[in-house]
């Protein structure tokens, strides 16, 4: 079975043209408010522990996703949902400061903004989530001429039906996808439709027929069945790029003490997206997505 190799004569995969205008890509999926908590152990029962710093900022894989394609050069548009209330406008203003266009953001009247509260160390991470404003209206109110002005889609969430179309829209009118799988199994909405399937190698760990012992295996083996790039993270180890019938690529990353890893793996996805539809060789997207990540796993919150 291929092993990871570090190949600086890999071929990548193409992307679409290399004009020099700012490419403009769709992000699909969700905006939430993050509640971050610093802690080195979550309490035991009945306990009551002091935790440390206690930060309140926006969040949402796909908010941080659409704010981290800006800071690489592009122009996004972001289709996603928020409640009218307080943390809505905060998460909107945060978007549009960042010169993110939230015309497909959903105010929805009826339901608060969606929240994560997560608990952070420096050695990692948990996360709780809470349902709020309803995406998939905002998802299912997307036209064929909000995919056709753009180059490129990134789709973040479930495989729902309004999620599904929009990929398929992409495919049908020539528009290159990624696909952030997120802890979920996304084969049904990726295969044949998804040029990058991004994971971490947790997520990866869990998916049907993984390999328990070698990301690398598992990545070679989606990228084979998916007819797709599987692109994985692999935390202090560095990154991955599985491509069907080549040798994955793996790229190591330069040492760091993180402070927060809330929106690490959207800023690489970010730094990932940008350096493929700008044409860059697999290990430069690879090393553009890990400092992005980097960037964001030094600082507190996802929005630094």
């Amino acid at each position: 079975m291929l092993g990871p190799t570090q190949a600086p004569g890999h071929d990548r995969p193409t992307a679409p043209g290399g004009d020099a205008r700012a490419k403009r890509v769709l992000v699909v999926g969700g905006t939430n408010f993050d509640i971050i908590v610093q802690t080195e152990r979550l309490p035991e029962e009945h306990e009551k522990l002091r935790g440390g710093a206690c930060s309140a900022l926006p969040g949402g894989s796909a908010a941080n996703t659409a704010l981290g394609l800006v800071r690489q050069g592009c122009a996004v548009r972001l289709v996603s949902a928020v409640g009218d209330d307080t943390l809505g406008r905060v998460c909107l203003d945060d978007l549009r400061a960042g010169g993110v266009d939230t015309s497909l953001v959903r105010t929805d009247t009826a339901a608060r903004t969606g929240m994560a509260i997560v608990f952070s160390s420096a050695t990692g991470k948990r996360m709780m989530t809470f349902a709020g404003a309803d995406r998939d209206a905002a998802i299912a109110a997307v036209t064929e001429e909000a995919v056709c002005d753009v180059d490129h889609v990134h789709v973040v969430g479930e495989p729902t039906p309004p999620l599904t179309r929009v990929v398929a829209l992409a495919r049908q009118h020539g528009r290159s996808v990624s696909v952030e799988w997120n802890g979920r199994d996304m084969s049904a909405v990726a295969r044949g439709s998804a040029a990058l399937n991004l994971m971490n190698a947790d997520e990866a760990r869990r998916l049907p027929g993984a390999s328990p012992h070698d990301t690398a295996v598992t990545a070679q083996r989606y990228a084979e069945s998916l007819a797709g790039e599987v692109i994985v993270t692999l935390g202090p180890d560095g990154a991955l790029w599985a491509s069907p019938g080549r040798r994955p690529v793996h790229v190591p990353v330069r040492p760091v003490q993180p402070l927060d890893r809330t929106g690490g793996g959207d800023a690489f996805n970010a730094g990932v997206v940008a350096g493929w539809l700008s044409g860059d060789p697999t290990e430069e997207c690879l090393r553009r997505g890990l400092e992005s990540a980097l960037h964001v796993i030094t600082k507190i919150g996802a929005h630094p």
